[in-house]
């Protein structure tokens, strides 16, 4: 009896007693029964523990039911997307969370391939997750991009097992889809960040070897051409070296003239926007764009006689047309072709090219006969680092760049495939009602003078050229290689020179530094400083230093010997009014 249940005593008791009230001497017998008190007894006690047992059975199917709404709960809230797959890859269950993801109904992700809802471009990834995870058994992740009804594109992580709870049963696939968007945007932006890190440490890297050369290129050419002055000096313009020696001199100084814009272009750019001829910046950068390009491109150009003034920074408008240019001619650098910019102006009306007000706008197209852009690609040309070229061969930021600058100068770009073959490139930039400043030179400008100089230079070619240039020019000229030197003959006597010109990179000591030492022992003392090129100082800094002149190399001597004449002519000036 211990071993029974309560319910089968219960029903046990309950059948004797049924058996004992159908009998015709239920009376007699009753009196038979050895305590029929204690049999009502343990029947009431039966029934009073069947029904505790109905109150436990209740309390956990109460409890079991809230754990399963828990279980729901979590299963379909969690903020990951949960799914079980058939062998096949067909969805079987999945939780709403996945359905919020892909913007669906549950129900309409039931009995469907999890193969469908996968990115096409990312098919066999996930065939390669589904067939590694049969073969091995083993925990599967991989990442590929989901896309939802709206055509939305998730990026999701995929960690798959394989279940059997039963052997009778067959295999489920387990799989936990993670929406790592936003963390892939974070991986986009850090190497967007790295590239655009790199890319401004290689052109620091290219700004400091380019200053380098600069400096040795402009001292070499300051030989030059300073010589040339010399020999130019000594003869006749009747002499049949005369014409050779004005085009050694020429050449050296438009020589000159491309390191400056080589650097310029090569360096950020610091300047302000200012009433600029647009025409004369596309002028300075065709000087280059000829010299970088491949010579079966043409170049043709087009330019009104007036000049077109915008609000721009020259470093920027030119580094526009290099890359436009530049993407230009790789489109032809197989088969060649013609490359050609043309400059005009166009009145807008109000709205017609999106936010720019009415007005007189600068245009500015750039035009290739190559085999144009795809028409799919046509909006994305401007996103950074999308480039249709080999890795390795294009960074993706060149007309990213472009489109920047552009709209930082308050113009518009479009782009678009001309009809009989090609690209074009149209810029719009707001005119301005400016016309350019016209240096006026004076005719009786005087360049001779008795006054003694001291020259300073560490390339003896250079002070022995200028120290015979200068000499021409009636200057009393001390030539010396070595600042330190300098310093100790000019504090023997500071008042014993007039003007001191000196070269800025030199060993021991460089020309602002000089110059800083000079000037507290004679505060009064003009100092002109020479320079072929160098990142410590510039014309601004010069000025503060307390330095009269700065002039970049090759300078011809006549400017020095006209810069050393103004020098002394504003002095004695000075004097005058000072004794008046």
């Amino acid at each position: 009896m211990q071993n029974k249940s309560v319910e089968e005593k219960f029903n046990e008791l309950r059948r004797q007693a049924e058996e004992l009230m159908v009998k015709p001497d239920f009376s007699k017998t009753l009196v038979a029964v050895e305590d029929p008190l204690r049999l009502i007894h343990e029947l009431q006690t039966f029934q009073v523990e069947l029904e505790l047992q109905n109150e436990e059975l209740h309390r956990s199917q109460q409890e079991l039911m809230e754990f399963k709404v828990r279980y729901t709960e979590l299963y379909d809230f969690t903020p990951v997307g949960y799914v079980c797959l058939d062998i096949k890859g067909v969805i079987r269950n999945a939780n709403l969370t996945l359905a919020d993801m892909l913007s669906l109904e549950r129900s309409s992700l039931i009995d469907q391939p999890l193969s469908g809802y996968v990115h096409f471009e990312d098919q066999d990834i996930y065939y390669r997750h589904i067939k590694d995870l049969a073969e091995s058994k083993k925990r599967q992740i991989c990442e590929l991009r989901m896309t939802g009804s709206d055509g939305t594109i998730v990026d999701v992580q995929l960690e798959s097992i394989v279940f059997s709870h039963q052997s009778w049963r067959s295999e489920q696939y387990r799989t936990v889809i993670i929406d790592i968007t936003e963390r892939k945007q974070m991986e986009k932006e850090q190497e967007a960040l790295r590239l655009q890190l790199h890319q401004s440490h290689k052109m620091e890297s290219i700004r400091t070897i380019a200053g380098g050369i600069a400096h040795d290129f402009n001292n070499i050419l300051f030989m030059i051409s300073g010589n040339a002055e010399l020999a130019i000096t000594e003869t006749r313009d009747w002499h049949p070296a005369y014409p050779k020696l004005e085009r050694i001199r020429t050449a050296a100084l438009r020589a000159a003239g491309i390191v400056k814009l080589l650097l310029s272009f090569s360096q950020t750019s610091d300047e302000k926007q200012i009433p600029r001829d647009v025409i004369c910046v596309i002028k300075d950068a065709l000087i280059l764009l000829r010299a970088s390009i491949p010579t079966t491109i043409a170049i043709h150009t087009k330019f009104p006689d007036e000049a077109v003034m915008i609000l721009s920074d020259r470093i920027q408008i030119g580094q526009i047309l290099m890359n436009l240019c530049t993407n230009a001619s790789q489109a032809m650098e197989e088969t060649g072709g013609l490359l050609e910019i043309s400059v005009g102006t166009k009145f807008l009306p109000e709205g017609t090219a999106g936010d720019c007000p009415a007005g007189d706008y600068a245009e500015i197209t750039v035009k290739d006969n190559g085999p144009g852009i795809d028409p799919g690609i046509l909006d994305r040309i401007f996103d950074p680092y999308f480039t249709t070229r080999e890795i390795g061969k294009g960074s993706g930021l060149g007309l990213a760049v472009v489109y920047t600058i552009v709209k930082n100068h308050k113009g518009t770009i479009t782009v678009q495939n001309r009809p009989e073959g090609g690209a074009m490139v149209t810029i719009l930039f707001p005119m301005v009602d400016q016309k350019p400043e016209k240096k006026i030179k004076s005719l009786d400008e005087s360049s001779h003078g008795t006054e003694r100089i001291l020259f300073v230079d560490d390339e003896e070619n250079i002070t022995e050229m200028a120290m015979e240039s200068l000499k021409w020019f009636d200057y009393r000229v001390e030539a010396m290689t070595d600042p330190e030197d300098a310093l100790a003959v000019f504090t023997l006597n500071p008042g014993y020179f007039d003007v001191v010109i000196t070269d800025m990179t030199m060993p021991k000591m460089t020309g602002a530094r000089l110059a800083e030492k000079l000037i507290r022992i004679r505060p009064d003392i003009p100092i002109v400083l020479c320079t072929g090129h160098s990142s410590l100082i510039d014309e601004e800094k010069a000025r503060q230093l307390g330095i009269a002149s700065y002039m970049m190399k090759p300078v011809s001597m006549l400017k020095i010997a006209k810069t050393i004449r103004k020098l002394m002519d504003h002095k004695d000036a000075k004097s005058v009014y000072k004794r008046v």
